[in-house]
């Protein structure tokens, strides 16, 4: 992808053994107990060590203060798991269950200060029917995501990309 990744912060320790398998280093800063502010505060200070160019929010569940937004625009990109505008927010896919969709989908976005409604850089969707629960759909999904993310981070690196106003134009 052209990419290297400088670190990960982690507000869960979960993932820190996957991350050490790469060498990559792993910070973990919880955010229990914290303001929004706070949180924000202590992860700005591991990311300015670093200066990366892009921040990538993946298994990220906390809305991002608006000061955090701003110091980034257009260079934080969030996989969401549905296909948005449809289904934003927290538990997408039981939305789309007890809506009774036929598809769902992922989307990744550029983040700005309105929750999940940043200009959209990749979507896809796949089929699902009557026979598959929330937590199916969710397994689907979680593929769906991958495949999603991966092809906005392509884009974005081989710069692509281009935002005007709330919409991309892709090259």
């Amino acid at each position: 992808m052209n990419a290297t990744i400088l670190a990960v912060i982690g507000n869960y320790l979960e993932l820190e053994s996957l991350v050490s398998r790469f060498g990559i280093p792993f910070h973990y800063i919880s955010h229990e107990g914290k303001t929004r502010e706070a949180h924000d505060q202590e992860m700005s200070e591991v990311i300015d060590a670093y200066h990366p160019e892009y921040l990538v929010l993946a298994k990220y569940m906390r809305v991002l203060s608006s000061a955090f937004v701003a110091r980034f625009p257009n260079r934080i990109i969030n996989i969401h798991h549905s296909f948005l505008p449809a289904f934003i927010g927290a538990n997408p896919y039981r939305q789309a269950f007890e809506r009774g969709v036929k598809i769902i989908g992922a989307t990744a976005h550029f983040v700005n200060t309105d929750l999940d409604e940043g200009p959209i850089i990749a979507q896809n969707v796949i089929q699902v029917n009557h026979a598959q629960g929330a937590r199916d759909m969710a397994q689907a999904g979680r593929d769906v995501e991958k495949i999603v993310l991966a092809q906005a981070l392509k884009l974005v690196f081989a710069e692509k990309v281009f935002v005007s106003n709330n919409k991309t134009i892709i090259f």
